[in-house]
């Protein structure tokens, strides 16, 4: 990029889909891009360093011509916080300038999005579960973003497997019965549950889909079926678990204690939220705010501020619209995602 019109990058380096925008300095959205994983744990170095060049070349592409990238945060699924210097250059050299590109965990800039840096807590239950926390001194603490196997509990990936189980329970007489033995059977399209089990077996098979059957059970299972309101409190006793525990690392002091929500499970499943917030309510009173940007925003955010530009509520304002707008306009290969961007790493 030729050295003019100086702009900041901010990417959502999620573990299936990874996200870009470029912005001037005033916040307006000039560029989207889109393009594969940057989990360099969860897929390959290789594999992740190819997304992230073809999503700076495809902003270089978009942006007009004359223009200077300042700086660049990367939100990447496959850290719990800031790179370290070798993550960062393994990643990024020959890509992106190193000394004006920050590398950090996609929970943060998740968080950044949330409140702007505003102490609370971020829960993330999308396909995985992850919680960051910040008290008002600026530090944090991070509890989950484990991976669907070492945890997750409460996300989508977990309430789809917690479907199948009960539907096993089911069929074999050790649980009780319940319209999801159904459901699994429709979802996966066998007459036999047992064969679902080369289906899932199979090395391919993502924790993406059981997060599908989660999405796939909300919508269609018995609301009154007593086993699906099980799991779905459950799911949201879990949540609430964690996001307790990182509240009480970083020690936060605000009451009512800020909570942001991000993630298809604790923004759309609303037995799942109640529970949620029923047991964090029990503990601490709570305030639920909304978030203030997208995720990926978050990361812009975060580059302006690295530019020394004063992030006001008018440019927050700014980069949400012309974002809005900008995408509106693009086709499929530039669309955002829809919250779950931020979902944990396979394998952490």
């Amino acid at each position: 990029m030729a050295d003019s019109l100086p702009v900041v990058v901010g990417i959502d380096g999620g573990a299936t889909y990874s996200f870009g925008v470029a912005m001037n300095l005033e916040g307006h959205a000039l560029a989207a891009a889109k393009s594969g994983s940057l989990n360099f744990f969860g897929t390959s170095l290789q594999e992740a360093r190819r997304s992230l060049s073809q999503l700076v070349r495809s902003l270089e592409t978009a942006l007009p011509l004359g223009n200077r990238v300042l700086h660049t945060v990367i939100g990447s699924a496959a850290l719990f916080s800031e790179s370290t210097a070798r993550e960062k250059e393994s990643l990024c050299r020959g890509i992106l300038h190193l000394e004006s590109t920050r590398l950090v965990s996609d929970v943060m800039t998740a968080y950044h999005a949330a409140g702007l840096g505003k102490p609370g807590v971020l829960i993330i239950g999308g396909t995985g579960s992850s919680f960051l926390a910040r008290n008002e001194h600026g530090e944090f603490a991070q509890v989950g973003a484990w991976g669907h196997l070492l945890g997750d509990e409460g996300s989508a990936y977990w309430i789809g497997r917690e479907c199948i189980r009960a539907a096993i329970a089911a069929s074999e007489g050790t649980g009780p019965a319940t319209c999801l033995l159904e459901i699994v059977l429709r979802w996966f399209d066998v007459k036999v549950l047992t064969d679902i089990v080369p289906i899932i077996y199979q090395p391919k098979y993502s924790k993406d889909r059981f997060a599908a059957l989660a999405s796939y059970a909300a919508t269609h299972a018995d609301p009154a079926d007593p086993t699906w309101i099980q799991i779905c409190t459950e799911a949201g006793r879990e949540l609430a678990r964690q996001a307790l525990a990182a509240a009480r690392l970083a020690n936060i002091g605000i009451r009512p204690l800020p909570v942001w929500l991000n993630g298809s499970v604790v923004r759309h499943n609303l037995v799942v939220r109640d529970s949620l917030f029923r047991t964090m309510g029990a503990e601490v009173p709570i305030d639920v705010e909304p978030m203030r940007l997208a995720p990926l925003l978050g990361a812009a955010a975060l580059a302006l501020s690295a530019a020394h530009v004063d992030v006001t509520a008018t440019v927050v304002d700014r980069m949400a619209t012309s974002y809005d707008r900008l995408v509106s306009l693009a086709t499929p290969e530039t669309s955002t995602p829809t919250g779950d961007s931020a979902a944990p790493a396979p394998g952490r």
